[in-house]
C-alpha cells in the first residue's frame, strides 16, 4: 500500500510538473565551469550546457533541477559530472545520465557558495563551513563549520584551500580530522581564474531580458507583457525584449484589447510610451509615476498614478480628474464604475455617471473592506478580482473577502463576506476557517470555470471552487514546478487558459484544463495531435464555445468518451469508458456547441 501510493504521488507530481513551463532569464550568466568539451552556465534561478557546436541543454526547475533557488555550480573539469549547488543547502549532482540530489549538506540548511569538483569529490564552500561530497558513495564525506561564510574553495598540490571574507584557510587533503576547524591554518592567498560570462550572456535568444519583474498584464488575443528595465512580450512562445527610451523602470502595461499590437507603457518617471508593432508612436509626460491602466469599451483610457487619475480619450485628448494618494491598482468594475486600491487606506469606488470624461459628477466613495461586525479585514488592500458571476473579490494582508454587488457601496449598509472553507487534517478531522485567513494576498484571478486563482507572499498558491468553500488544488515550491512560494504578480490569460506568476526566483505558467469560451468553433486545437505511446498527460481541446457537447468516438463509431465543456477548454486522459488507454488508431471528435448549434468534427491520432 505504501508503494502504491509513493507511485500515485510520483504520477501526480509529475503530471503537475508537465503542466508548467519556466521562464528564467537565460541571460543572466553568474558562473561557466569546464566540463570537457562542454561549458556549464549557471544564472540566477537556473543554468545550461553548451557543447562545442553550440547545441544547448536547459536546466529549470523540474526540468530537471530541483530547486529553481540556484547560487552556484561546478564542474569535474574532464567532464566526469557537474554539481548544481542552492541557497538552501541542497546539492544536484549529475553523473552522465545519472542523477542524485543530497539535502543540506552542511547540516545547517545554509546556503553553497562555490563548488570544486575534483576526479569523485565535490568541494563545497557554504555559509556555515565547508563540505566534502563523495560522488561515488553519494554522500556527504565530511564537514567542518567555520563559523562565518566560506566564499570560495579549491585543491592545490594535496590542500584544501577555502577563503572566507577576512582570510584564507588551508588543510591537508588527506587529514582525517578534516571535521575539525583548528586544523586548518591560515594560509596565503590564492586564485581561481575565473572565465569571462559575457559571451556566453547573449548565446540563448529566446528568452527573458532579465528575471526583473514590475508588472503582468495580458492581452484579449493570449499576449503577456511583463518588465522593469526592459519591456518583454511573450506570444505563441516567442520573447522579444524592447529597451525603452529612458532609464525609468517600467512599473505598468495596457493592451489596447481591439488591437493588441497597440500598447501603453508606463514608467516610474511619469512617463507614458505608445507603441505600435514594438515602434514607439508617441510619449507623453504625465508628471507622477504610472500605476495601472484601464479602459471604457468606446477606447477611454484611465491612467492611475500615485497621487492622481487622468484620461486619454479615443480622440487623442488628454482629461485630468481627480486626485487620490498611495493608489496601488486600478479596477474596471463596468463601463460606468472604477476602483482603485491604496493599500493601508482602503479602495475609492468611482462611479462615472454614464460620462467618463466629465469628473464634475463622480460619485466617490472611500472605504475599507468589513465584516457585517464592522471589523476591518487585514490592515491594507492588495488586489482585485471581478469573478464571472461579478462578484468582487479582494485579497488583504489577511485572507480575502467577497462582496456580491459592487453598486451596494454607493449605499449606506454593505458588508464584505469572508468565504469559509472545510480542511482535512490528520490531527484535527475535518473543519471549517475563513479561507486563507492568515495568508498575505498578492493576487487574484478567476479562470474559465470560475474557479479562484490565489496567489501569496510566502504560501505559494491556492485553487478554490467558484464560492472558494473548497480547495481545488495547491502549489507551493515543495510540491510543483512553482519556483518560489513568494509570488509577487499572477495573471491568467483567458485565451490560452496559462496562469503566469512572478515569483522572486523568476517568472513561470502553469496550463490549467479551461480557457476562457470562444465566440465559434473556427480555432479548435487538439493537443498532443498525434498522441505518442510514451506520452502519458492529459490531450487537450481547447477553443471551444462554452457548453459544448464533446463526444469521441473510434473510426468504428464507437463511443470511447463524452463530456460538456465548461469554458473553453477540456481535457482528456486518453482512456475509454472502461478507463484502458485507447488503442493505436484514428478517433472522430464531434462537437456539438448546444447554444449556439454550432458543430465541427476533428481528428486525433493516438499511439498506444
Amino acid at each position: 500500500m505504501k508503494f502504491f501510493c509513493t507511485l500515485l504521488f510520483t504520477l501526480i507530481c509529475f503530471y503537475v510538473n508537465a503542466q508548467f513551463t519556466q521562464y528564467p532569464s537565460f541571460n543572466e550568466v553568474k558562473e561557466v565551469c569546464d566540463l570537457g568539451e562542454k561549458k556549464l552556465c549557471v544564472c540566477n534561478f537556473c543554468a545550461f550546457i553548451v557543447d562545442e557546436d553550440g547545441e544547448i541543454k536547459t536546466l529549470t526547475k523540474g526540468k530537471p533541477l530541483t530547486s529553481a533557488e540556484v547560487s552556484c555550480g561546478g564542474a569535474e573539469k574532464s567532464g566526469k559530472f557537474y554539481a548544481v549547488g542552492y541557497e538552501n543547502g541542497n546539492l544536484d549532482v549529475f553523473v552522465g545520465k545519472d542523477f542524485f540530489g543530497l539535502k543540506n549538506i552542511s547540516f545547517n540548511n545554509s546556503k553553497i557558495n562555490a563548488l570544486y569538483c575534483s576526479d569523485t569529490l565535490i568541494i563545497a564552500a557554504c555559509n556555515s563551513g565547508v563540505a566534502v561530497v563523495d560522488v561515488n558513495k553519494r554522500e556527504v564525506k565530511s564537514f567542518c563549520e567555520f563559523f562565518q561564510p566560506v566564499l570560495k574553495v579549491q585543491i592545490i598540490d594535496n590542500q584544501i584551500f577555502a577563503k572566507t571574507l577576512n582570510a584564507v584557510y588551508a588543510v591537508d587533503f588527506f587529514d582525517i580530522n578534516i571535521e575539525d576547524f583548528f586544523r586548518w591554518k591560515v594560509a596565503d592567498l590564492f586564485s581561481i581564474k575565473e572565465e569571462d560570462v559575457d559571451y556566453y550572456k547573449t548565446l540563448i535568444k529566446n528568452t527573458l531580458a532579465n528575471d526583473n519583474i514590475n508588472f503582468l498584464k495580458t492581452s484579449a488575443d493570449g499576449k503577456i507583457s511583463l518588465g522593469k528595465e526592459f519591456w518583454t512580450e511573450i506570444s505563441n512562445g516567442e520573447i522579444k525584449n524592447i529597451k525603452m527610451p529612458d532609464d525609468g523602470n517600467l512599473t505598468s502595461a495596457f493592451y489596447n484589447p481591439y488591437n493588441s499590437s497597440h500598447v501603453f507603457l508606463g514608467n516610474e518617471n511619469g512617463k507614458l510610451y505608445e507603441y505600435q508593432n514594438f515602434t514607439l508612436k508617441a510619449e507623453y509626460d504625465l508628471f507622477e509615476k504610472v500605476v495601472d491602466m484601464d479602459c471604457t469599451s468606446e477606447g477611454d483610457l484611465f491612467v492611475l498614478k500615485e497621487k492622481s487619475l487622468s484620461v486619454f480619450d479615443h480622440n487623442g485628448s488628454w482629461h485630468e480628474g481627480f486626485k487620490t494618494s498611495n493608489a496601488t491598482a486600478l479596477k474596471k468594475i463596468s463601463d460606468n464604475e472604477f476602483w482603485i486600491l491604496r493599500e493601508n487606506q482602503g479602495i475609492t469606488a468611482v462611479n462615472l455617471n454614464s460620462t467618463p470624461l466629465d469628473f464634475s459628477d463622480d460619485i466617490i466613495k472611500n472605504f475599507y473592506p468589513k465584516t457585517s461586525g464592522g471589523q476591518n479585514i487585514g490592515s491594507f488592500v492588495t488586489s482585485l478580482c471581478l469573478d464571472n458571476n461579478k462578484k468582487v473579490w479582494v485579497g488583504t494582508n489577511k485572507g480575502v473577502c467577497v462582496l456580491s454587488y459592487s453598486d451596494e457601496v454607493f449605499k449606506d449598509q454593505f458588508s464584505f463576506v469572508k468565504p469559509i472553507i472545510t480542511e482535512t487534517s490528520e490531527k484535527d478531522g475535518s473543519y471549517s476557517q475563513y479561507l486563507l485567513n492568515t495568508k498575505h494576498i498578492t493576487a487574484i484571478e478567476c479562470d474559465g470555470k470560475g474557479r479562484k486563482w490565489i496567489s501569496t507572499l510566502g504560501s505559494g498558491v491556492f485553487v478554490v471552487s467558484d464560492s472558494g468553500d473548497e480547495e481545488v488544488l495547491r502549489f507551493n515550491k515543495e510540491n510543483s514546478a512553482l519556483p518560489s512560494d513568494t509570488i509577487y504578480f499572477m495573471k491568467y490569460c483567458g485565451k490560452t487558459g496559462e496562469v503566469f506568476f512572478a515569483t522572486s526566483c523568476g517568472l513561470a505558467s502553469y496550463m490549467t484544463d479551461t480557457q476562457d469560451s470562444q465566440k465559434d468553433l473556427d480555432n479548435i486545437k487538439i493537443y498532443p495531435n498525434p498522441v505518442r505511446e510514451n506520452y502519458s498527460g492529459e490531450i487537450f481541446i481547447s477553443g471551444l464555445e462554452d457548453n459544448c457537447d464533446v463526444r469521441i468516438t473510434d473510426i468504428a463509431g464507437k463511443l470511447v468518451y463524452k463530456t460538456v465543456s465548461q469554458g473553453g477548454k477540456i481535457s482528456w486522459d486518453g482512456k475509454n469508458l472502461k478507463s484502458n488507454r485507447c488503442a493505436t488508431g484514428v478517433y472522430l471528435i464531434f462537437i456539438t456547441a448546444l447554444d449556439s448549434k454550432n458543430t465541427t468534427v476533428k481528428k486525433l491520432l493516438m499511439i498506444k
